[in-house]
Order: structure tokens, then sequence, then C-alpha cells
């Protein structure tokens, strides 16, 4: 998935709902409305170059990379550490390419004829289970809001239940999954920002606040964020000689490549889609109400 797409929808979404005013608003606002023509002009090139160099992966997630795909929740919701668990697993709980299976199915592009909101017995056991860590639990979130943009009401094995009742469980897992996922970026953040999980931290903040968690925003970690940025070409993960091959719980990032300079082509797209949420949510704080 081009994370270039999800930068363009948080940014649209920002100057929609922009709240800022005074005279430097005006000029941030202004910057913001040219940064998202060179983005959208990006995103095309980016697109184009997935469906050239992948095109197995380009037609099994190509919903994704459509700007129209994308609804953000304009109201703002809290994790509750009260549904943090007890006991987590010490190794994720799948591999990618099951995560990516999952997903495909819900999306109806597993085959060439394949119908949309497909949920097997096996997905729908591990995209529900809980305890699951890092990785597992941010695709597990995904996965709900993939289902939930789909309006798939059988992701829970409930097909005859009323979709608002639907709508309503989705959220209860959201908000287990970011309640655990923000005790992790916690975690990461007391033990003072291992290097090798800089890369998880922002793809968590990324995925929690594309699910309207308003928590994950905070100054301080983006004040961290920046200064993992490289100033030549404002890039990430230059300072890993192998940049997420293998992580302490030895999950290897398939699509993984260095960028021209040595940077991470994974933890560039993810830094970047999670400093388009931190625009989108500052440049509308004035009008956030939370749930």
């Amino acid at each position: 998935m081009s994370n270039t797409v999800l930068f363009t929808v948080q940014l649209e979404d920002a100057l929609k709902h922009w709240s800022i005013s005074g005279h430097e608003a005006v000029l941030q606002r202004t910057k913001v409305v040219d940064l998202l023509a060179r983005l959208e002009i990006l995103a095309e090139k980016a697109i184009e170059q997935l469906k050239a160099n992948d095109p197995k992966y380009f037609k099994a997630f190509e919903p994704l990379l459509n700007t129209d795909f994308w609804t953000l929740d304009p109201v703002w919701k809290e994790t509750d550490p009260k549904l943090v668990y007890l006991k987590s697993r010490a190794t994720e709980c799948f591999p990618e390419d099951i995560s990516d299976k999952c997903m495909t199915q819900l999306l109806g592009t597993w085959n060439d004829y394949g119908l949309p909101c497909l949920v097997s017995s096996t997905c729908r056991n591990l995209m529900t289970a809980f305890g699951c860590p890092d990785y597992s639990i941010s695709h597990q979130l995904l996965y709900f809001l993939i289902a939930e943009l789909k309006k798939c009401s059988n992701v829970l094995g409930a097909q005859r239940r009323r979709e608002s009742h639907v709508s309503f469980i989705v959220q209860d897992y959201k908000t287990i999954f970011c309640s655990n996922i923000m005790q992790r970026n916690l975690q990461i953040e007391d033990n003072d920002f291992p290097l090798h999980l800089h890369d998880l931290f922002v793809e968590n903040i990324m995925v929690c606040g594309l699910a309207g968690f308003s928590e994950f925003y905070e100054t301080r970690w983006l004040e961290n964020i920046l200064t993992w940025q490289e100033t030549t070409d404002g890039c990430f993960g230059k300072s890993m000689k192998e940049p997420y091959k293998l992580t302490e719980h030895k999950r290897v990032k398939r699509r993984e490549k260095l960028l021209k300079g040595g940077c991470s082509s994974h933890m560039t797209a993810v830094a970047v889609a999670a400093l388009g949420g931190y625009l989108r949510f500052y440049g509308t704080r004035q009008n956030i109400t939370v749930i």
C-alpha cells in the first residue's frame, strides 16, 4: 500500500476542516495546499512504479490506492488502559503473507473474480485473537479498518445481525487494539526509543491515528520522530545497516527496500503517513470532539 495516498487523504481532510486562524495560519494553510498539489503528482508516480515493479501486489491492494476508499471519522476517540492485555505473546501471531491474504479477501481481490467481504474461519480467528504483539496487532487493526470501510458486516460471523450492532462491536475491537498499541508505544518511549523499534513506533501512530485515536498525536513524540528524519533528503531509517531485516521478533518485511541514499522504504512510508496524521490533527484541533 502506498502510504503517500494516506498522507494525501489526511491533508485533504485537514484542509476541509482547517480551523486555525490568524496571519501565520493563512501562510501555513497555503503551504499545505502547495504540498498537497505536489503530493498528488508524487502519489500518481508512486502508484505507477508499484504497478510496474510489483504488479501482483498492486492488483491485490489497488482499492487502497484510491483516495475515495478512505473515510476519516471527524470524531476523535480515546484509548482505555483497562483494556491492556495482562500478557502478550513473545512472538508475532501470524506472518505478513497471511495478513495480506486476509485483507485481500475483504477487498475482493483474492482472485480475478473474487467477491468482497470474504471472511474465512482462519482469518476471523487470527484477526480477533487477543494478546498479539507489535506488527500483528497493528495489522489486526488495519484488517478491521478495511472491513469497516468495505461495510463487511460478516467480519465477526454476524451476517444476520443489524449493521449498527456490528459497527458497535467493530469499534470495541478497535479500542482494544489501540489501547494495547498505546501501551506498546509508551514502553518504547520508556526504553528511550530503541533504534530497531522506530519503525514499529511510527506504524502504530499511523494505524491508530487512522482509527481516530487522538492520544497518539503527542507533541513530544513528534519532536522525537523529526530527529529520526534525515536532514539531507527527508527520509527515515538510514542509520540501520540492514533496516528491519531481523527484528527482536524475527519478523522479515518482504517488501522492504533501501531507498536511494540508504533509507528504509517501509519506515519512510509509515512515517510520512504518521506525519500527515499529525498535520490533520493539529490543523483541525479547534474542532475536535473526543468520545
